[in-house]
């Protein structure tokens, strides 16, 4: 194991309790710094101005004595005033500058209320003055919370304040009639009538996307809700952290209708992939763009449009990531998820999958600087591992034992071990002797215990850890704003010597240049350190050569993989190689190598990402503003792996072992927008927005790699000059660029009809010239029909909002994919040097390609009822996507395999259902509860002529396959059926098992799910909160070969059945010719004293004469060969008589767990803080119901739509548990 700077603090024990002190020292000495920063500011004032603006003479008592000033602009506007104090407090200055002014003042806090003085109120009959009534309360939030810095006013009114660190407020009113408004950002503002007296509570309620919400649409352009005419999903801040997620889009899933999310195994450094309303290209699919603060950042380009872990293990044995792994989920302030075409038109191709649109947090306004501090630490396990048989040891069926010359119940004759007799070790299946505890000699010469050992797949892997530790500084004041945070992240995986460490900085600030011009800067800055990016356990699961009994002790596995000199282990058929420590036995090696593979060797990827934007904001004139923005990503990667000699370089022939590769990837995106914007109302009821914009980018992926071939000359010496044979090189360059122009019209009427229609004009480097400029045309609108009917409404609907909208949107082919391009070669002569050959890729280019064109119908509409305690917003899209993109196969005297064509269409359809509602509201409890559910329908109408189907999967020698054929779903599963006697029973041959039909293909079900949702509740009493977050994947099937072999192997608890009467295994005995004869249960021996048995079973079915099948098998013999690799999965899914590799893959599954409890203000305040909550937190605790059993059903590796149906055997999944801490200060 390497060791660094960042990860050397967590691979050591006491080097971590070190750091943790320094941690915990570097947060008291900050919040002192700052605590001792406040208190020095000067409480004496000295001004010498004379007529000078007041509004600069309030910013020099903020710059001396830290007060934060709160008022209205237009109260202070114009206004100037001439003061000379020396040495002045506070209240003398305030009283001085607002001398002759209409001006009165409130302190609050550190903070400095001004508003305008009330006139007099005089009685009408008395001609009295009116004494003023003084209201008292307190606001909190939707957790019970108070909720300091909220607005009250009185409407009508000039009085005004803010509440204060405890939420608490004063104010005075006219008289008892007065209404109080209170308001605050991202929550639903309230009206209230003034209650004298008894001191009033408030309860603020989040904005949950009511008439006036702002949401961020395409190029941060912000517009009501109401005004949308198509679907979205807004995620907070709150809902993406509470849970302890190490990065944002694991924290999606359930929460957004039509938004599908897969994690892959392995932890924070594994890739989540994002699938938005279903498939849109059969070879090229499209994630989710991402948009952070404006601007397009990478996510998985660099992989091509190969993706990433779609070619099995061979073509990448470790689980990679990809790009938004970098957005430290503590910086988001909100994530809007824009669905359709209509709401991403203005992206035009990229946004074919969906637009994730990301606002990062800002300052707000307070009082003064805040310090916010937030941490979680977990602890993960492997979880929902496979029910392991824990009875039978390591052998086969009878006959194979026989046949191998061991004894018949597997067991080896050994004259060394206690017992007399061993295991086989060699024996890939566990139909071996019972584990009784036997003595018996092992494979390693040692005796040892012949017991079951249930957790040994679980030993394989540790308990791993995750700490994040978020420190931010923000403020806002009347010219600029700013938040300056850092996260560190450490990871350690639950495969052993796998990390993560990551350093993040953010900044995101705005400076208002003058009154009509600002700057917004935003920065990020990642440091990642990947020790051991987590291997894949494909050749634990999908080879036999993997598989290890249920006795095997992987505690002496740990010590013996590896030999005292620092090899690998010395096989017992090469004992030479360190004849002391060679193996006795003969074993299966894979599990061997994979704990060399991930506790010997190293890999270390080290990545610096910085990305980041400049925005120029410009109000021309009255009504138009102009906006120009420019961003970039760029990504600096850096891997270096150290495959170790596995036996001495002395014992090399002709080549030798070990390996050394480092690689580095440079990839970049720069990005540039500019939009001019004109609104104005052409009547007092019909308002206009138009908005032109450009955009353009430069993509550009860059790919290194040299290494050693054919092993290393000298042991462990890790240098390119130490390659064996001649070094391997590559370099791969990749460049893209791309570039659109776009209008937008806006029309409003009486704020309840809304009507947009856009049109973008792209061009594209990755088509041909004559065809790489196309038109993206969009139209939607909306009908807030309980507006505009009003009077007709029913009471208890609060709110109604009807939507439609049409798009076209397109998918242009990946970079390279289209050109018509030759490889070139050196051939050397001997007279004439190098002389180069040219020859044609195997995937021929096309010179008219076209983009893929996708039309698209979206209609909604969102209810809202008894006053807002229900809430309901429903969305149907159907869509059609032509001109697709697909390689189909030529002859080959064409010099290529396949041509790139347009040619086919596909289509989606579905339906996404978003329910909130507020059950109970009493006495401090409340209960809050969101569903939502989603279906989509994927749909291939056509192909080439004589192109019957795409097979875009295959396995089991062709015996299973993954289809897009005309007519009918995609990515439905077609597979060889079971051959049929004359009445449709299946037949059975002279052995006793089923015969494969290869004749025809069966379809088995569909890779993609039915419908996916989740459920969430929030049940809050006071200062205690629950949160329960359930997810749910319901349909389709998956397609696990492991799982397969596993049966066929008995390893499971599902494979008991048979091997005994007690598990429904039938009596027999073998007569002289070897037929298994029947005989009733209690028989004890056979007619002529044969041993009789108990595992025997008849698979129902007929022969081939057609009479009831009456062969008897042993259960073994069943497992192993109904069950063997290559065969199909006959004709029902998941059908145990068959030997299916097919499953139904159906789960309900408790994501997220948290309690939280927020400390009383009272303490808090006392303490000097604005805010302490602590929370107990868990993720992926249980699933509630799952169809696979000995299988986790995220267990999928891949990019490739087809791919989160397949499993080749990855990582076991995990469940955590821990807690967090959040402070504001």
């Amino acid at each position: 194991m390497k060791l660094n700077a960042f990860s050397l603090v967590t691979h050591q024990p006491w080097l971590r309790k070190i750091s943790l002190v320094m941690k915990l020292t570097t947060l008291i000495m900050f919040i002192a710094l700052l605590q001792c920063s406040a208190k020095g500011f000067s409480q004496k004032i000295n001004l010498n101005e004379t007529n000078f603006p007041l509004k600069k003479v309030l910013q020099q008592i903020n710059k001396q004595t830290g007060y934060v000033f709160f008022y209205d602009s237009q109260d202070v506007k114009d206004k100037v005033v001439s003061v000379q104090l020396k040495d002045a407090s506070v209240s003398e200055a305030l009283a001085e500058c607002l001398k002759n002014q209409s001006l009165t003042y409130k302190i609050v806090d550190k903070t400095i209320v001004l508003q305008q003085k009330e006139a007099a109120v005089i009685d009408k009959v008395t001609n009295m003055v009116v004494a003023p009534v003084t209201i008292k309360g307190q606001v909190l939030d939707d957790q019970n919370t108070p909720l300091p810095g909220v607005t009250i006013k009185v409407k009508g009114g000039k009085a005004v304040t803010v509440t204060d660190v405890n939420g608490k407020f004063s104010i005075d009113v006219p008289d008892d009639k007065a209404v109080l408004v209170f308001s605050f950002i991202g929550f639903e503002t309230q009206e209230l009538p003034a209650t004298p007296g008894t001191p009033i509570t408030v309860a603020m309620k989040a904005a949950v996307g009511g008439l006036h919400e702002i949401v961020v649409t395409s190029f941060g352009i912000k517009k009501q809700q109401a005004a949308l005419g198509y679907a979205t999903s807004t995620i907070s801040s709150k809902e993406i952290t509470e849970a302890g997620n190490t990065n944002f889009a694991s924290a999606l899933y359930g929460k957004a209708a039509g938004v599908a999310v897969k994690t892959a195994p392995g932890g924070a450094s594994s890739a989540v992939t994002i699938q938005i309303r279903g498939i849109n290209s059969i070879g090229y699919n499209q994630p989710p763009l991402y948009v952070v603060d404006g601007v397009i950042i990478r996510n998985q380009q660099q992989y091509g449009a190969s993706g990433f872990n779609n070619g099995g293990f061979y073509s990448d044995q470790r689980i990679e990531g990809n790009g938004v792994l970098d957005i430290n989920p503590s910086d988001i302030e909100s994530i809007n998820i824009l669905k359709g075409g209509s709401a991403t038109a203005l992206y035009g191709s990229d946004a074919e999958g969906g637009v994730i649109v990301i606002t990062t947090k800002k300052g707000i306004k307070g009082k003064g600087p805040q310090v916010e501090f937030n941490y979680y630490g977990t602890e993960e396990q492997p979880a929902f591992l496979p029910n392991y048989q824990n009875v039978y040891g390591q052998g086969y069926d009878r006959a194979t034992n026989i046949a191998l010359g061991f004894n018949a119940d597997g067991s080896v004759p050994d004259a060394n071990s206690p017992s007399g007799w061993r295991p086989n070790f060699r024996a890939y299946a566990d139909f071996g002797p019972k584990m009784l505890g036997q003595k018996v000699q092992w494979w390693d010469g040692s005796i040892q215990s012949y017991s079951p050992q249930p957790n040994n797949y679980k030993d394989i892997f540790r308990t791993g850890t995750s700490s994040s530790a978020n420190l931010s500084l923000s403020n806002q004041t009347e010219n600029s704003d700013y938040r300056i945070s850092y996260t560190r992240l450490d990871y350690d995986g639950i495969q052993r010597e796998s990390g993560v460490h990551k350093n993040t900085f953010n900044l995101n600030s705005t400076l208002k240049l003058s009154d009509k011009t600002s700057v917004d800067v935003v920065a990020n800055y990642v440091n990642t350190i990947t020790d051991n990016r987590p291997y894949q356990t494909n050749r634990l699961a999908q080879s036999f050569d993997g598989f290890f009994g249920r006795e095997e002790k992987m505690g002496l596995v740990e010590q013996k993989y590896l030999t005292s000199e620092g090899y690998e282990y010395a096989p017992y058929n090469n004992t030479q190689l360190n004849p002391a420590e060679a193996f006795v036995f003969n074993v299966r090696p894979n599990l061997y190598d994979y704990f060399f593979s991930t506790l010997k060797n190293t890999y270390t990827e080290t990545e610096n990402r910085l990305y980041s934007s400049a925005t120029f904001n410009w109000s021309i004139i009255n009504h138009l503003k102009f906006r120009v923005r420019l961003g970039n990503d760029y990504t600096g990667r850096n891997t270096e792996a150290d495959n170790y000699n596995t036996y001495p370089v002395a014992f090399n022939t002709t080549s030798s072992t070990g390996a050394y590769n480092v690689a580095t990837g440079i990839y970049s995106i720069l990005y540039g927008d500019a939009l001019l914007t004109y609104n104005n109302n052409i009547t007092k009821d019909i308002n206009l927005t138009f908005t032109g914009g450009f955009t353009a980018r430069h993509e550009s992926y860059l790919d290194e790699a040299s290494g050693t071939t054919d092993g290393l000359v000298t042991a462990n010496f890790f240098s390119l000059s130490n390659s064996y044979g001649i070094l391997s090189t590559s370099y791969a360059r990749q460049y893209l660029v791309k570039e659109g122009a776009f209008g937008l019209l806006d029309l409003s009427y009486k704020n309840y009809l809304f009507l947009e229609g856009s049109l973008r004009q792209e061009s594209a480097s990755t088509l041909p010239p004559q065809n790489n400029t196309y038109y993206y045309p969009s139209v939607n609108g909306s009908f807030v029909f309980s507006d505009a009917l009003k009077s007709s409404m029913p009471s208890f609907l609060s709110y109604g909002k009807l939507r439609l909208s049409y798009t076209q949107n397109g998918n242009p082919a990946p970079i390279y994919l289209s050109n018509v391009s030759y490889t070139q070669t050196s051939l050397q002569t001997q007279s004439n040097g190098s002389v180069s050959q040219l020859t044609l890729s195997n995937a021929y280019g096309n010179n008219t390609l076209k983009p893929e064109r996708k039309h698209e119908y979206e209609a909604g509409i969102e209810l809202r009822f008894l006053n807002d305690r229900l809430g309901a917003d429903v969305s149907y899209y159907t869509n059609k996507i032509n001109d697709q993109i697909l390689p189909l196969t030529v002859s080959p005297s064409n010099g290529s395999g396949s041509q790139i064509v347009n040619v086919g269409s596909i289509g989606n359809q579905g339906l996404e259902v978003a329910l909130n509602a507020t059950p109970i509201i009493s006495s401090g409890f409340k209960w809050d509860v969101r569903l939502n559910y989603s279906f989509n329908n994927a749909k291939v109408y056509s192909l080439a002529p004589n192109e019957p189907e795409i097979d875009v999967y295959t396995a089991e020698s062709n015996s299973i396959k993954v289809v897009a054929k005309p007519g009918e779903a995609l990515g439905d599963i077609y597979t060889y059926g079971l051959k049929k006697g004359a009445n449709g029973q299946n037949l059975v041959d002279a052995s006793g098992y089923y015969e494969e039909d290869q004749s025809h293909y069966i379809k088995a079900g569909n890779i993609l799910p039915k419908a996916v949702g989740g459920i969430s509740n929030t049940f809050s009493y006071k200062n205690y909160s629950i949160t329960a977050l359930i997810d749910y994947h319901l349909g389709g099937q998956l397609i696990s070969t492991p799982l397969k072999y596993g049966i066929s192997s008995g390893m499971y608890t599902s494979t008991l059945k048979y091997r005994d009467a007690a598990h429904g295994g039938l009596t027999y005995y073998i007569n002289s010719a070897g037929t298994y004869v029947q005989l009733s249960s209690n028989a004890t021996k056979g007619p002529n004293g044969e041993t009789v048995y108990h595992d025997g079973l008849i698979q129902q079915g007929v022969l081939a004469n057609g009479q009831p099948n009456n062969i008897m098998i042993d259960a073994a013999s069943y497992y192993e060969n109904q069950f063997s690799a290559g065969g199909g999965s006959g004709d029902n899914v998941i059908d145990e008589n068959q030997g299916s590799a097919i499953y139904n893959n159906s789960y309900i599954k408790l994501r997220e767990l948290s309690l939280s409890y927020g400390l009383p203000q009272s303490l808090v305040h006392h303490l000097g803080m604005s805010k302490i909550r602590f929370s107990l937190i868990g993720r992926n605790l249980l699933y509630i119901y799952r169809t696979l059993k000995n299988l986790d059903p995220e267990t999928a590796l891949g990019s490739q739509w087809w791919n989160e149906g397949i499993d080749n055997g990855s990582i076991p999944a995990t469940r955590s548990y821990g807690f967090s801490i959040n402070a504001t200060f």
